[in-house]
């Protein structure tokens, strides 16, 4: 991943972009092939024409020669003239193929990423029994089915070839769908259709314009065969195919009259392969020319909210009872918190009865190994969990308000605004095709009435109390012209725009090096103290949790298995696992003859152990108010 790039979206013109495609000698010979082709179908017809309709019967089928360069046909045509004037159709019906298939392949597979899992399962299944038929077969069949002519030729090979555009956009927009950066957007409360088009789209943008001018190549081969074999132009009209299969019937004789239309349809496939490779380089967010978000972009003009969260957590209110009323300085409380995956016998419980409260103002620390169910249990609090996944809780209050049983748009009002997330990865945590400013403005648009102006003094301000340098110019910048530490300050800014209570950091720090690790954590601290936000950290580092937090949960296996006071937990851990954690921490004092601690004994991971021994629960442990967990 490129780290720093000065290029900056306002600098990246058309002429800037071909400058770089003409640095390279594949792209140099690939846009000039195309351009000599395009324009030969755009102004051929007008100046040639004539000449190459003129029959004359006395030089039939005659040589190469000065005044006819490849010879004319069976009727005295000249063949040069007829390839440059078929360009036209040929180029016509070719990119009307591709485009028909693009778009139909395009919707079908945005379509999957929206649609539920058993709906996008069958839609799977019908594009991989589709793209099991080779595509020339299926256009063979289509073609003959609507007719022989250039407009049936074109449809057929258009439909052939949905179902291997929308396998790519199926496979791509599952991946980027499920992304950290498009939870985030979900979480902001970005309407559905934004989503699609300006976090989803742009970022598949690149392989899909690959796609589309390497396609123009191979579609142009296929327009060529269907016509070759009668199926597709016909006579009086003529294209490229048309011509080779016209002059098939004297090619032991005269083998120069197919030479013309093969080198035509030859040079012009490899014009679009090699541009269309260079353009997949240059066109890449990440890359320092021109981003597919800002070609998309004008496509993402419907302003309308909608849209809904990643994923909810139940919304049926539940028939128990609270177990007790929470202190009026309780901002964030949940009770038997379940995670689950699976249907049926194979469904499977991954976090198992988590009780939880926040207080204002307060920092908690969720510590465990990795698969302990930490980030599972703070992506369910923030309605976050992947598709697959899903939560039951017999209590979700939030600033007092049981949010189980709010409709979505409500839910993404408090939860966008109020209980912003920080990811552990700020390079996926943010949209690599849109500018840091166009992703805060997001943010602002949709939980704020700030606009315009105002709206960019706003995002300067939060920039700036978070201590990233030039905040004006960063606005303009991408991702990946910022460093990690910029990027994570980049994170807690959005999470600082709207009114933040709560804010979940699902290990922050990780993906840092340790001097940036100990900024990001100065700068939690600080929003801490002097806005009074409290914070719920998830980390695998104990020592870590030590500086930050005052009060620590210990999570193994989906359970909480300890919890209270920072200074009383790692002072007497009374929970073998919390005492088998501390004593894992690495201890420099010793020297290289200190064998480190590993956990070897699990017997007290039993329902058995668990009934004789409840939860320790530390003096003062917010969480006591809740009960405990099961």
């Amino acid at each position: 991943m490129t780290e720093s790039l000065t290029t900056t979206l306002g600098t990246k013109t058309p002429r800037r972009l071909l400058r770089r495609v003409f640095q390279t000698p594949a792209g140099l010979v690939g846009f000039v092939l195309v351009l000599f082709w395009v324009l030969a179908a755009l102004f051929a017809p007008f100046f040639l024409e004539p000449q190459a309709n003129d029959f004359d019967t006395a030089n039939p089928l005659a040589g190469p020669s000065l005044e006819h360069w490849f010879g004319t046909d069976a009727l005295g045509r000249d063949v040069l003239s007829r390839v440059l004037v078929a360009a036209r159709l040929t180029f016509a019906l070719t990119f009307g193929a591709v485009i028909i298939s693009l778009v139909l392949g395009v919707f079908i597979g945005v379509l999957a990423a929206v649609l539920g899992n058993g709906a996008r399962q069958v839609l799977f299944q019908l594009i991989a029994a589709a793209t099991a038929f080779p595509s020339i077969i299926l256009a063979l069949l289509l073609a003959t089915m609507l007719g022989r002519s250039g407009t049936a030729a074109m449809l057929g090979l258009a439909l052939a070839g949905v179902p291997s555009t929308a396998r790519l956009v199926v496979n791509l927009t599952a991946t980027v769908a499920g992304a950290d950066f498009v939870g985030s957007a979900r979480l902001l409360g970005v309407p559905k259709g934004r989503l699609m088009w300006r976090y989803i789209v742009p970022n598949v943008a690149e392989p899909i314009v690959t796609l589309t001018v390497v396609t123009m190549g191979a579609s142009l081969m296929m327009m060529a065969a269907l016509s070759f074999l009668g199926i597709g132009v016909q006579p009086p009209e003529y294209d490229w195919g048309g011509m080779i299969a016209e002059a098939m019937k004297d090619i032991y004789s005269t083998p120069w009259t197919t030479i013309g239309p093969a080198v035509a349809i030859v040079s012009a496939g490899i014009g679009f392969s090699l541009l269309g490779e260079k353009l997949a380089e240059l066109l890449d967010p990440r890359g320092a020319v021109m981003t597919p978000g800002r070609m998309l972009r004008r496509l993402a003009r419907d302003r309308g909210r909608g849209g809904a969260p990643a994923a909810e957590i139940d919304d049926a209110p539940s028939s128990q009872a609270p177990k007790g009323e929470l202190p009026q300085d309780v901002v964030l409380g949940v009770q038997n918190l379940r995670v689950f995956t699976g249907h049926g016998d194979d469904r499977r419980e991954l976090v198992r009865g988590i009780d939880l409260v926040v207080r204002r103002g307060e920092r908690v620390g969720i510590v465990g190994e990795s698969g302990s169910g930490k980030s599972l249990t703070i992506s369910a609090l923030a309605h976050m969990l992947p598709g697959l996944l899903e939560a039951e809780v017999d209590a979700h209050t939030f600033l007092g308000t049981d949010l189980r049983g709010l409709s979505r748009s409500r839910l993404r009002r408090i939860i966008g605004a109020k209980m912003p997330m920080i990811f552990q990865d700020p390079m996926s945590s943010l949209n690599p095709s849109l500018t840091v400013g166009r992703q805060m403005r997001d943010k602002l648009d949709a939980h704020t009435s700030l606009r315009g102006a105002a709206a960019k003094a706003r995002m300067i301000e939060a920039l700036e109390n978070v201590g990233i340098p030039e905040p004006a110019r960063r606005l303009r910048q991408h991702p990946h012209e910022l460093s990690g530490g910029q990027r994570q300050r980049v994170m807690i800014a959005m999470a600082t725009l709207g009114d933040p209570q709560v804010i979940l950091a699902d290990e922050p720090t990780t993906a840092l090096d340790v001097s940036v690790q100990a900024q990001v954590i100065d700068l939690l601290k600080k929003l801490n103290e002097e806005d009074g936000t409290a914070l719920v950290m998830v980390s695998h580092d104990l020592a870590l949790i030590s500086q930050v937090c005052e009060r620590v949960i210990v999570m193994y296996d989906g359970r909480i298995v300890e919890e209270g006071p920072m200074a009383e937990v790692i002072g007497d851990p009374q929970h073998p696992y919390t005492r088998a954690l501390l004593g894992a921490v690495p201890d420099l004092s010793g020297g290289t003859a200190h064998e480190l601690t590993t956990i070897d004994d699990y017997s007290w991971n039993t329902d058995a152990y668990r009934a004789a021994h409840p939860v320790p629960r530390h003096t003062d442990s917010a969480a006591s108010v809740a009960g405990g967990a099961r």
